[in-house]
């Protein structure tokens, strides 16, 4: 009989460790989850026209200090900009306490005219700081793809965004309001000081490699994926299209997201 009750405790122990681990995996994926989804959350879709290219003609992009766009660490050309919501955000840090993971990016160019340079801006919860990819030294990481459309007219509607450490940026794919007046979908993206937020946001299209590298192709649809390499929350996950020439009216990009679970 004393064998038989120390069997059931035995089973009883068991089965509260199993739950509790549920829960607690549960509750820290959820903390880890973006304010507006779950790290588990289904496909997330968007889409973004030539309008949706508010920035610019300028040779950097945002940083603490501006950073290069095309291949190389020194700012030139003149590129136009957009900001795009992925909608799902890559999980780092312990994979003991939480389900990590990295956030695959399949992309679909139509009439692409000249380079399209991919980069990733993650936010910080809490604090507003921001991530992007190195764009030199160890850990360099880049996505570049080449059209061959002819190019459009210059956008009238596009202007530089202003040097500084915190920028302002529109979410490109939100409603255009009819008054210009109206507040449009905005994020602000905010580098605290020179040398941080580099190490920690990667492109790679092989998560064996997760520092990421540099691509340039000329498949106009195709994918890869955003890693995150550090220990903190990301709330919010953004990736930076920019074009080194006008796009014609029937320039568009399609993008999918989804979370992909470490396989550790």
């Amino acid at each position: 009989m004393e064998f038989g009750r120390r069997v059931v405790l035995a089973v009883v122990v068991l089965a509260a460790v199993v739950a509790a681990s549920f829960l607690i995996d549960t509750a820290v994926s959820q903390a880890y989850a973006p304010e507006g989804g779950s790290a588990d959350s289904l496909l997330q879709t968007a889409a973004i026209d030539r309008y949706d290219l508010r920035y610019g003609p300028q040779s950097w992009r945002p940083y603490a200090t501006p950073i290069a766009i095309g291949p190389g660490d020194l700012p030139s050309g003149s590129w136009y900009l957009a900001f795009v919501d992925l909608g799902v955000v890559p999980v780092g840090g312990n994979p003991a306490l939480a389900r990590t993971g990295s956030v695959r990016v399949d992309y679909r160019f139509t009439d692409l005219a000249g380079t399209a340079s991919l980069g990733a801006y993650g936010l910080h919860v809490g604090d507003g700081r921001a991530w992007t990819n190195r764009q030199s030294g160890y850990g360099t990481s880049g996505y570049y793809v080449s059209g061959t459309a002819a190019p459009g007219d210059s956008p009238r509607w596009a202007t530089p965004l202003p040097e500084g450490d915190r920028y302002v940026v529109e979410v490109a794919g939100s409603p255009r309001p009819v008054d210009e007046d109206a507040a449009r979908n905005t994020r602000t993206l905010w580098f605290e000081r020179i040398n941080s937020g580099l190490d920690g946001l990667h492109i790679t299209t092989d998560l064996a490699a997760r520092k990421g590298q540099v691509t340039e192709t000329t498949d106009l649809d195709g994918s890869f994926y955003v890693t995150y390499t550090g220990g903190n929350r990301v709330g919010g996950l953004f990736l930076m299209v920019a074009v080194d020439r006008p796009q014609p009216e029937t320039f568009g990009l399609a993008l999918e997201s989804t979370f992909v679970e470490d396989n550790r």
